[in-house]
Order: structure tokens, then C-alpha cells, then sequence
């Protein structure tokens, strides 16, 4: 009987090992954050792994549609959601909070600053995201071309980062004086920046998360997708700044 004990435990164990899905998520390198702490909270409550590969998320869409492979896709714009539904690449998608882009301006060089025509006339260097590897670097040009200064402050750009980590890095270290971040991240620093006043008609993008065809194990991809766009899910997105979505 004993021998027979172990063998079925040996076969159970077997068996729950071989059921565990291993899923691979693209996610934009602003929702780090929220993200870890849902893949946590999966990854206890189903015993199935997440790889996060993390990055701007127009690097992420060049990294899928060039391997074809992967389970989720997390850009913190719809516009590359909306790419790949174009191809049939997207099973289910789901809107999670906005993302929205802000220009924020270090506390030690604010002095004066109070708005995006006091930068322009400023000798601040600015840093924005590169548009075509990260959303909020489409969003930065919306906010530079709405100003009203944007010949100004476009002059004042000393970088353009891949991703909004890097981007918030290098105004937090003193390499730019002003950037254009996530409102979350700004939000989680306020002690250190100060935020300008969008101009009127600044995007505000929707995160949206994907179940992408390519999946190997769509019913656990599934089932990921369902905890981002709970209650609780985006209640770790709001515990960070980003904002909810209205109807």
C-alpha cells in the first residue's frame, strides 16, 4: 500500500509539472509596477509561470511580429493593439486604465516654470520618448505640437529614450531637466517634480491587454487576461497613479 502511495503521489506530482502552463507577456516597460504584483498574485493562485519580457511597445509589436510567438501582449497604447487586430493576431483584448502622458519639470530647476510657454522661454533640457519605440513618445510630440511652442521646445530636446524607465532615469539623475513621462510615474515622484498643465487635446491612451494567437496555453492566457481587467487588476494600475477609465 505504501509503495502504491508513492507512485500516485509521484504520478500527481508528475502531472500538476506537465499542467503548468508557461506563458510569455510583452508589457510596456512604464507598467513594471502593477504588472509585477498581478503576475505574482497568478502565479500563486494557478502555479503557472509568466515570463515578462519588458521594453517600449513599439519595440515589443517589432519583437512579435518578427518571432511570431508569444501569449499576451500589454502596450500602453491601443494603437498597437489595434496593429495586430488589423492582422488577426488578437483572440480578446481588454481596456485597463489611461496612460497618459505629462511634462514634468525637476523641483530644483522649477523655479519659474509654471507652464509649457515658461519652458520654451527656459534654457531647461528636455528628454522625450522615441515615437517610434515607446507610446508616450507619440504622446510627447501631441503635447510638444499643441503647446503652441513647439519649435521652441523642440530645440531643447537633448534625448530621445527607448523606453519611459529610461526616459524617467535620466530626469531623476539630472541628465534632462524637464520630460515628457507617465502621469504614474510623475505621480509616484511628486516630491521630486513638478507637473506642467497638459495643453487642451492631449491624448490620453488606453492601456489594453491582448490574448494573442500565437498562445500555446490560450485558456490560462485567458485566464492572465481576466485578472488584468478585474476589479483588483486595475486597482493595482490605480494604486500607482494611472487613472481609471470612464465610460
Amino acid at each position: 500500500m505504501k509503495v502504491s502511495l508513492s507512485l500516485l503521489a509521484l504520478t500527481l506530482g508528475f502531472t500538476a509539472t506537465v499542467s503548468a502552463a508557461e506563458l510569455h507577456l510583452y508589457a510596456g516597460a512604464g507598467l513594471k509596477s502593477p504588472v509585477e504584483k498581478i503576475i505574482k498574485q497568478f502565479e500563486t493562485q494557478t502555479n503557472n509561470k509568466v515570463t515578462v519580457e519588458y521594453a517600449g511597445s513599439g519595440q515589443l509589436l517589432a519583437r512579435y511580429q518578427t518571432t511570431q510567438q508569444g501569449d499576451l501582449y500589454l502596450p500602453g497604447s491601443a494603437d498597437y493593439v489595434e496593429k495586430l487586430q488589423q492582422t488577426g493576431d488578437v483572440i480578446e483584448s481588454a481596456p485597463l486604465v489611461l496612460h497618459i502622458p505629462v511634462m514634468a519639470v525637476r523641483k530644483d530647476k522649477a523655479d519659474g516654470i509654471d507652464s509649457l510657454k515658461a519652458l520654451a522661454e527656459s534654457n531647461l533640457r528636455i528628454g522625450i520618448g522615441d515615437s517610434k519605440a515607446m507610446a508616450l513618445g507619440k504622446g510627447a510630440e501631441k503635447i510638444l505640437a499643441l503647446s503652441g511652442y513647439e519649435k521652441a521646445l523642440n530645440e531643447k530636446v537633448v534625448v530621445k529614450a527607448g523606453t519611459v524607465k529610461q526616459l524617467m532615469l535620466y530626469l531623476l539623475n539630472g541628465d534632462v531637466d524637464a520630460a515628457v513621462v507617465g502621469r504614474s510615474g510623475a505621480w509616484k515622484e511628486k516630491d521630486k517634480l513638478v507637473i506642467l498643465d497638459n495643453p487642451k487635446g492631449t491624448p490620453e491612451e488606453k492601456v489594453i491587454i491582448a490574448t494573442l494567437k500565437t498562445s500555446q496555453h490560450p485558456k490560462e492566457a485567458k485566464q492572465l487576461l481576466d485578472l488584468f481587467k478585474s476589479a483588483e487588476g486595475v486597482k493595482y494600475f490605480t494604486d500607482e497613479g494611472f487613472l481609471p477609465i470612464t465610460q
